[in-house]
């Protein structure tokens, strides 16, 4: 569905994943200080937090690489809009088929592509080069979650979705990272992400409550809502890895 026919997507979001503004700034902020002169975000979508960082890093270039079409799109836009055009490609591509290594590899809520948390620290230390960085953000448990907590969660979640953070970190350290940052979002984070994504739905069901396409997304946003709300919050945490891969 297009913004032309119903609800835009990801309008009211900088980043597709919770985070801050301020821990938003000191993550672009760490990441630049190690002057990254080639950086690759693996599911991109957009592309924000690899444009932000692209900007601080004179000479870098970014690699943005998602299937999304529209997404990628809107990323070339913004880093026209930023004067970067030249320095960040967006390319359409299966993030897990990407073999160039990079300085700063990031990969924000895409760990699915891997398989687990674990499988995508292994794949992923192949891209860091020697020296280089890797950010990795995905869904965690706050604690182990019983059957009837994932019987209220989105369909078919399983305990082995997500991991809790100690065992993420854990299997970061076995590939050979070095942990440099381990940070958790706040509760407030989730629910302002929760609530910019289906902001999307709702302004638009207020100007267009007789649409012909009102019924289905007030349904699928009612449904995503009482995931969140009587399903995950609470239980359903959301990590920020900053791992280092040793020189060779």
């Amino acid at each position: 569905m297009t913004s032309h026919d119903g609800p835009a997507r990801y309008g009211h979001l900088d980043c597709n994943s919770p985070i801050a503004a301020w821990r938003l700034e000191r993550l672009v902020a760490e990441c630049a200080a190690a002057k990254p002169q080639t950086i690759v975000d693996i599911g991109c979508g957009w592309g924000e937090l690899l444009q932000r960082i692209t900007a601080r890093v004179p000479g870098a270039k970014g690699y943005g690489i998602d299937s999304d079409l529209e997404l990628l799109e809107r990323g070339r836009s913004g880093a026209a809009g930023r004067g970067i055009g030249d320095r960040v490609e967006f390319v359409e591509y299966q993030g897990e088929d990407w073999t160039e290594p990079a300085d700063l590899v990031l990969c924000i809520g895409s760990v699915h592509a891997f398989g687990t948390g674990a499988d995508a620290v292994r794949e992923l230390y192949k891209l860091v080069k020697p020296g280089g960085r890797l950010v990795l953000a995905d869904g965690v448990w706050e604690r182990e979650p019983t059957e009837a907590e994932l019987a209220r969660m989105w369909p078919e979640t399983t305990a082995g979705d997500w991991m809790l953070v100690p065992d993420l970190v854990d299997a970061a350290i076995e590939t050979g990272f070095r942990p440099l940052r381990v940070e958790s979002v706040e509760r407030s984070e989730i629910d302002d992400f929760e609530s910019q994504f289906l902001a999307d739905k709702e302004v638009w069901l207020l100007a267009n409550p007789g649409h012909p396409e009102a019924a289905g997304i007030r349904e699928r946003a009612d449904a995503h809502r009482d995931w969140w709300l009587r399903g995950h919050r609470g239980l359903w945490g959301f990590a920020y890895l900053t791992l280092g891969r040793p020189v060779a």
